[in-house]
């Protein structure tokens, strides 16, 4: 009989053990996968971060669905909260931070949910009770909490136009992103010199983050101090330690770069390389269809397309960004073939397809050789002078013999009497040709767009918002439950 009195308790002892077990479990795993997302985030692998951020917020939320009165109840809306704002859902980090806030018992604890619900609070709007609990949290004990909350305290200071005390927070933060966003504020404020110098400090260390690096340079370059920001460039693509496709995509950048400030010499350069570390990459991609596009430009022939053509046809193939830049550019080729074809007006369609090469195409060689060629494939055309003005404009090489022939054979021309400043542009025999002109080609399809231009994917939030003007935030998904500003919310607690 006693035995069997003893079962029951028994029983209900294994099951408070089982029990006890099963949530103690979850709550090790949820940490366990937040620990290698916070690593993996450090190292760079962010795909692999985000994976792991979801692990984290499943077990956390299993444990609190099935054991919401535990005592791991408050740790387990911590790790919910932290792995919710690493996944960039704000609003549902915020509720699961504030009711942590409410519950956990630790004051360090408390203090790195005040971290992360500062740093929710700043993308959701809530800048004052961003700035409270970031005062909080800049008190942790713990040196990765204080770093992160300086860091994100200084951004906010940033958007709240207090210079001093952001560059203050950033300077005092080790957080590796500091540094860059220091960097930025430099920059912002005008200081060229400072912001040069601080990179340079950068570039002699050990680690690379291509997020912070890439824009950067760009924003020195942007700046004005372009060949410092090729000076990084070649400095941190020598590194040993950076992959090949980092190493390409630095260099495509200033390749780029260097394109835009017209030296074509040091583009090619750079483009050239990029292309010889990660051919098949996208960066060597892209970068084959810059090296194409240069040799476009410098075309002295109709003939020295074609090699260009079968070059971005392979590209093409390749499929991605390249793929869609390579046809881009052969559709203006195609374009250009069937204005040269044209039976109808043929005279306005070559002046069409010089103008293409010209401002499409950047071929300023061959427009200034198809504008010049008028005067021997159609003399008698009344834009033929306009072609040979347009013709010198681009500086062809017989810009002389072009000004004799203009005076001698077409000398009372509109286009010539404008151009030798005789007549007006405004003139009414001027603008008739004009409208002639518009008429016949209205006839034509629409005139193919301009050459594309290429676009790197690049922050989120207020706080990036005012970093990387013009980019919008990325979306928060709707929760069921909205954070509360700040009537309900705890109210970060002085610091000891």
């Amino acid at each position: 009989m006693r035995a069997r009195r003893l079962l029951p308790v028994v029983a209900a002892a294994a099951v408070a053990a089982v029990s006890g077990c099963a949530y103690f479990n979850g709550m090790y795993l949820a940490n366990r996968y937040a620990r290698q997302a916070a690593s993996s985030e450090r190292a760079g692998r962010i795909g692999e971060a985000h994976d792991r951020w979801q692990q984290a917020q499943t077990h956390a939320e299993s444990l609190l669905a099935r054991h919401a009165g535990s005592r791991w109840a408050a740790e387990a809306q911590l790790v919910r909260g932290e792995a919710l704002v690493h996944l960039e859902q704000y609003s549902d980090g915020a509720v699961a931070l504030q009711e942590a806030v409410r519950q956990l018992g630790s004051r360090e604890q408390r203090l790195v949910a005040f971290g992360l619900l500062g740093r929710a609070y700043v993308v959701l709007g809530f800048t004052d009770s961003a700035r409270a609990a970031l005062d909080s949290a800049v008190e942790s004990h713990r040196s990765e909490v204080r770093d992160e909350a300086l860091f994100d305290r200084g951004r906010l200071l940033v958007v709240l136009n207090d210079p001093e005390a952001a560059r203050a927070d950033l300077a005092r933060s080790r957080d590796p992103r500091a540094r860059f966003a220091l960097g930025r504020l430099e920059l912002r404020l005008g200081d060229t010199a400072a912001a040069g110098a601080l990179y340079d400090s950068l570039a002699g260390g050990r680690g690379y983050s291509e997020d912070d690096w890439r824009p950067a340079i760009d924003s020195l370059a942007a700046a004005g101090a372009a060949v410092h920001a090729s000076a990084l460039a070649q400095q941190l693509a020598a590194r040993v330690s950076i992959s090949s496709g980092a190493r390409a995509r630095l260099l495509l950048d200033d390749g780029e770069r260097q394109l835009a400030s017209g030296d074509t010499v040091a583009a090619t350069g750079e483009l050239r390389r990029a292309v010889s570390l990660a051919r098949d990459s996208l960066a060597g991609q892209v970068a084959q269809v810059a090296l194409c596009r240069i040799a476009i430009a410098a075309a002295a022939s109709d003939s020295a397309l074609e090699t260009q053509r079968d070059r971005l046809d392979d590209l093409r193939q390749a499929g991605g960004d390249a793929a869609r830049e390579a046809q881009a550019i052969l559709r203006l080729l195609a374009r250009a073939d069937s204005l040269a074809a044209a039976r109808s007006a043929p005279d306005a369609y070559w002046f069409l397809r010089a103008e293409l090469l010209r401002d499409s195409l950047d071929a300023g060689r061959l427009a200034a050789e198809a504008f010049a060629s008028m005067a021997d494939r159609f003399p008698e055309s009344p834009w033929t002078p306009k072609a040979l003005v347009a013709a010198i404009a681009a500086g062809h090489p017989a810009a002389d013999s072009l000004r004799t022939l203009l005076g001698a054979r077409y000398g009372r021309n509109p286009y010539t009497l404008a151009a030798a400043g005789a007549g007006a542009a405004g003139d009414s025999a001027y603008q008739a040709l004009e409208d002639s002109l518009r008429r016949t080609l209205s006839i034509a399809a629409t005139v193919a767009p301009g050459a594309p231009t290429r676009r790197r994917p690049g922050v989120v939030g207020a706080v990036e918002d005012e970093e990387a003007r013009g980019r919008p935030p990325r979306p928060t998904p709707g929760p069921p439950e909205r954070p509360r500003e700040p009537a309900g919310s705890p109210r970060p607690e002085p610091p000891e």
